[in-house]
């Protein structure tokens, strides 16, 4: 790829203060010196039309539309310049770039097309050039939404045509502050050159930027495809061990119950017996958690209150939260129905699954500096409900992160890793999302979106 050389070239502006001087007609030095000044502005002009076609293609589409404007009002001697895009599918108009306007201007203005001076060139696609009144103009005048700027003395606005069928892209408009030399014709001509030049260039990088999007949308479309499949090839491959170890756990805990049962006065051997019936409970449960995570089946929904499913998943484990270290336990809910199409046995086991893992977290906490905290809060966000469940325990660490919905996947010493994955299951299921962060004071954060009809 060629290095673009970008050459400088002495600009010159008109003072919004000292307005330029009007040579006496017959001073033959004024009217050389005035051909001059015309002539350096012509071949800044030139300059700028052939910068543009050898350079535009390398710029991405920001800087791209941010150097049209610059080009521009350097060109045309001109104070102000804005570039309009089209949104696409819309009949919307947004500024993308600007020069000399208030910040707060440039990042807020939207037009509808057909609307004010800039829609009203989008939407004719003819260029106009304003030095009075612009009400006066044939294509402004019977607009009753245009109204004459006594700081502007002379304008243009040309609109930005796509290469194909004629589209309009946006449009590009200038402005000279009075008091100063009102535009041309031929301004207006070298300003419509030069737009048509940049409207191919943004329609070359719209291009490149939508096949860019699309091959990273289908690029993770086959991730997700593949991830799917391997999933589900876990998913089998976990239901067949499950089902094989379920009944020779239960032959086994049976068997040391019996035995239990019948050596009452061998109390050493009854504690022995206890763990291998506590163990064996622990891998019946890891068996059911296997056969749910690759059988989970469509969600059974009806009316909830959000309110009272979160307040009795809370009542409910508060003493297990006390005892893996939880001290303050903090719950807001909204104060009226929190009423959604929801499966309470998996929206409650989804809330389980967060709220026990981060008891877990801060129990790390407590034990070394005596608080563990936990807080869950319900808020509406659009046409969502939203459950936050927060701790103040060590975080995630930044390697975790990404894999922590992984199935199987785990940083304890002991756990199946699926507790988080069959939460995201489960939260899938209704439709909604789930996002786990860092909070900025420490801890980790677990951000619940379900559906709120």
């Amino acid at each position: 790829m060629k290095r673009i050389v970008t050459r400088m070239v002495r600009t010159h502006r008109i003072s919004k203060e000292t307005p330029a001087p009007v040579p006496l007609v017959g001073d033959p030095v004024a009217v050389s010196r005035r051909s001059d000044l015309e002539l350096e502005r012509r071949e800044r002009q030139l300059f700028s039309l052939h910068e543009l076609a050898r350079g535009l293609p390398d710029l991405g589409i920001e800087a791209l539309m941010r150097w049209v404007v610059e080009r521009a009002v350097s060109a045309l001697d001109a104070h102000t310049g804005s570039l309009f895009l089209r949104e696409r599918g819309t009949d919307t108009l947004r500024m993308m770039a600007s020069l000399g306007l208030a910040r707060d201007v440039s990042e807020s203005v939207t037009l509808l097309v057909g609307e004010r001076i800039a829609g009203r060139v989008a939407a004719t696609k003819q260029p106009i050039l304003i030095n009075a009144d612009p009400r006066q103009h044939p294509l402004l005048r019977d607009e009753g939404d245009i109204d004459r700027r006594p700081e502007v003395a002379s304008a243009l606005c040309v609109p930005l045509m796509g290469p194909r069928n004629g589209e309009s892209l946006g449009v590009l408009c200038v402005s000279r502050h009075a008091p100063a030399t009102p535009f041309t014709d031929s301004d207006l001509r070298i300003l419509s050159l030069f737009a048509n030049h940049a409207g191919a260039a943004i329609a070359h990088d719209q291009m490149v930027s939508d096949l860019t999007r699309e091959a990273e949308d289908r690029r993770q479309l086959e991730l997700k495809v593949a991830h799917s499949a391997h999933l589900a090839q876990m998913g089998q491959f976990a239901a067949t061990v499950a089902h094989e170890l379920r009944n020779p756990l239960g032959a086994i805990k049976g068997a040391a119950q019996f035995v239990k049962s019948e050596t009452t006065d061998r109390p050493d051997l009854g504690d022995f017996l206890s763990i291998v019936i506590e163990e064996a409970d622990g891998l019946g449960r890891m068996t059911t958690d296997l056969l749910e995570f690759a059988r989970p089946g469509e969600p059974t929904v009806g009316p909830i209150d959000l309110n009272v499913l979160i307040q009795c998943e809370v009542d409910l484990l508060r003493p297990e939260l006390s005892r893996l270290g939880v001290t303050e336990l903090t719950v807001r809910l909204v104060d009226f129905p929190a009423v959604s199409s929801l499966d309470p046995s998996r929206i409650s086991r989804a809330l389980r699954n967060v709220l026990l893992n981060a008891a877990q977290s801060v129990g790390q906490v407590s034990n070394s500096v005596g608080e563990g905290w936990v807080g869950i809060d319900l808020v509406r966000d659009g046409d969502f409900w939203v459950v936050s469940i927060q701790d103040n325990g060590p975080g995630i660490p930044e390697t975790v992160l990404p894999r922590i919905f992984e199935p199987f996947f785990t940083t304890k010493a002991r756990g199946s890793g699926l507790g988080l994955a069959q939460m995201r299951n489960d939260v899938e299921a209704h439709g909604g999302t789930v996002v786990a962060s860092n909070r900025p004071g420490g801890g980790a954060s677990f951000r619940i979106s379900l559906p709120g009809h």
